[in-house]
């Protein structure tokens, strides 16, 4: 599918970034300028699909600059919408004269915008997507239920990006049918079906083996309490009223999306320990196994504060109160909490500051934050979820929401403790490595065969990296081995502090190493590569016993199942391919599979 460019033209910071995310997530690539010179500019050297122009901007207008664009043969043809706060009469007479081919008035309608965007693309620029074709590597299948032709239409529009393969169907026996033949990560299911309903459908999937751990989050018109109540109580992880706000259903996917990863990699991660013995889902954290989660509700309105005590009383809670930042930061840094619920309206340190460092402090960056405010405009929570909120909710406050949300977000807490967990577990077991403390040889071959035969289930992406220390044979001759082994062992710690949680760092091998990134595509892998060498690049080495210091680089090679191999065996020979290629090349560099640079292989020798 062709990606269409837009260019906007916009010198407000606040409205070009409401903009940006909404075309982003309309699968539309984005251009931007803050004046009319340079957005004429940049029109001339990449001309877009289209163009929203500001009129209200700093020296020449958008005015001028449409009928500057309109005059110019090279970008008449593009269509131009106007974007303007000041909707005046005559306003839209004035811009249409001026050769505006449309009008959008701020503040703008998150929920039409794509839809009124498209239509004035030109004809035949964009393409329909083929829901039925075939599962794309790393591509999140989305399955839509709703017997309202009009419905599904708006849900595929609001998540018609890159990234999204959109399934759909109009009942229930039809859904159930269609998780069988090909499992989704995601169902987004309409309440109110002819036959079979919404909460049917939910607990029969919930019921299942094989279905019950996939994410269903039901969309309806009915917003009673009772409503949400019975969805929940059916087992979807969320609810939400219809009209779906674009940003709303996007946080709750990509929620959905996190929990389900962390569940998968810690199923995963149980059978690398295991040489046989069939697949288990991952156990569900149940709330009555005796654990208790510390909570923190940071409220500085006594009424609020009230309502989320009373809503939140159960014996595996543990709650703290604070009523302002500073008393939340204090706290926060002498006590692990599972969760925090924050209002973002506080007396001195406002909620986004103290998410801000929560998030930054690796002692609290698992912690689970929830912004709670009054506000419900959209730039807010766009900003609480750049800053890493995990969730967010609304004044007043509906119980079961309240609820549903916590739910959800201790689940995912406990399935990164337990990842946590298994680590330290594997501290005193065959597992890992005596010299570096990451995985050993054994565990990293058992976990990426599991990984590469769960992505090819799922459709998913499996990345690898293979890094070597360059010219390490010297560091051993030169200052010996305590040297050389204290510096494998920093090594591994800078590898470590590199990768998230579900990736897999383990030693291959003498000085060699291997990180498993489960759903990372060839963008992934570079980053991730380029990361780690240029740390291990940076980082001044002072192993004991030798009185100056040491600089190490190191060469890397990375490869993608599916794309440049087709099993686990085939894709740590052609990632190690790609190591011994950047050795060739000059060393301290990453070199990833690129069929066409294939027919000229470098030679081939053992690392330096």
């Amino acid at each position: 599918m062709t990606t269409r460019t837009v260019l906007v033209i916009e010198d407000n910071e606040k409205n070009m970034k409401l903009v940006r995310l909404l075309l982003h997530m309309g699968s539309y690539r984005v251009m931007e300028a803050v004046n009319a010179e340079e957005g004429l500019a940049l029109a001339r050297q990449a001309p877009p699909d289209l163009i929203l122009m500001d009129i209200q901007l700093p020296g020449m207008d958008g005015l001028q600059a449409t009928t500057m664009i309109k005059a110019d043969p090279q970008l008449s043809a593009i269509p131009v919408v106007a974007l303007t706060s000041y909707a005046m009469e005559g306003d839209k007479a004035r811009a249409l004269s001026a050769g505006c081919d449309g009008y959008i008035t701020k503040p703008i309608d998150t929920e039409s915008f794509i839809d009124v965007i498209a239509t004035f693309i030109r004809p035949g620029a964009v393409e329909k997507r083929d829901l039925r074709q075939e599962r794309k590597p790393n591509t999140v299948r989305i399955l839509v239920v709703d017997d309202d032709p009009k419905n599904v239409k708006l849900m595929c529009g609001l998540l018609a990006r890159d990234g999204y393969e959109l399934n759909t169907t109009e009942d229930g026996p039809a859904a159930l049918a269609q998780v069988e033949a090909h499992p989704p990560d995601v169902i987004l299911l309409d309440v109110m079906m002819p036959g079979m309903d919404g909460y049917e459908v939910t607990r029969r999937l919930k019921a299942g083996r094989d279905t019950q751990a996939i994410p269903i989050i039901l969309i309806t018109a009915l917003d009673s309490p009772a409503d949400r109540a019975r969805g929940l109580e059916a087992g979807a992880e969320e609810f939400l009223t219809k009209p779906v706000n674009p940003v709303e259903i996007e946080a709750r996917i990509q929620s959905m999306l996190k929990l389900k990863r962390y569940r998968d990699q810690l199923a995963i991660r149980a059978r690398s320990e295991q040489q046989v013995g069939p697949e288990e889902p991952a156990p569900e954290p149940a709330e009555e196994d005796g654990r208790v989660h510390n909570i923190l509700i940071v409220e500085d309105d006594a009424k609020d504060l009230k309502l989320l005590q009373n809503h939140l009383v159960a014996p595996y809670y543990a709650i703290d109160v604070v009523r302002n930042g500073s008393d939340a930061i204090e706290i926060i840094s002498r006590k692990r909490f599972d969760l925090v619920l924050l209002d973002i309206l506080l007396p001195g340190m406002d909620g986004f500051e103290i998410c801000r460092r929560i998030k930054q402090t690796d002692e609290a960056k698992d912690t689970q934050v929830v912004l709670i405010t009054c506000l419900s405009d959209i730039e807010n929570k766009i900003r609480g979820v750049e800053l890493g909120a995990d969730d967010y909710l609304i004044k007043p406050i509906d119980p079961r929401e309240l609820q549903a949300r916590v739910t959800v977000l201790l689940k995912k807490k406990t399935y990164l403790d337990s990842l946590h967990a298994h680590y330290e577990k594997a501290l005193n077991s065959a597992l890992l490595d005596g010299l570096t403390g990451l995985y050993n040889h054994a565990y990293f071959k058992r976990f990426l065969d599991l990984e590469v035969k769960r992505s090819q289930r799922q459709g998913h992406c499996t990345s690898l990296l293979m890094i070597d220390l360059d010219n390490f044979k010297q560091i051993n001759d030169c200052e010996g081995h305590m040297a050389g082994d204290a510096i494998l062992r920093e090594v591994a710690q800078l590898i470590k502090a590199s990768v998230r949680e579900i990736d897999v760092a383990a030693r291959y091998g003498g000085e060699e190493f291997a990180v498993v990134l489960p759903y990372g595509d060839a963008q992934a892998v570079r980053t991730v590569g380029e990361r780690i060498r240029g740390l291990i690049e940076d980082h001044i080495f002072m192993p004991p016993g030798v009185d100056r210091e040491q600089r190490i680089t190191v060469s890397v090679g990375g490869a993608t199942y599916p794309v440049d191999a087709g099993s686990a065996d085939m894709l740590i020979e052609t990632a190690d391919r790609m190591l011994y290629k950047a050795k060739h090349r000059g060393k301290n560099r990453v070199i990833l599979f690129a069929p066409e640079a294939e027919a000229n292989p470098a030679a081939a020798g053992p690392p330096g």
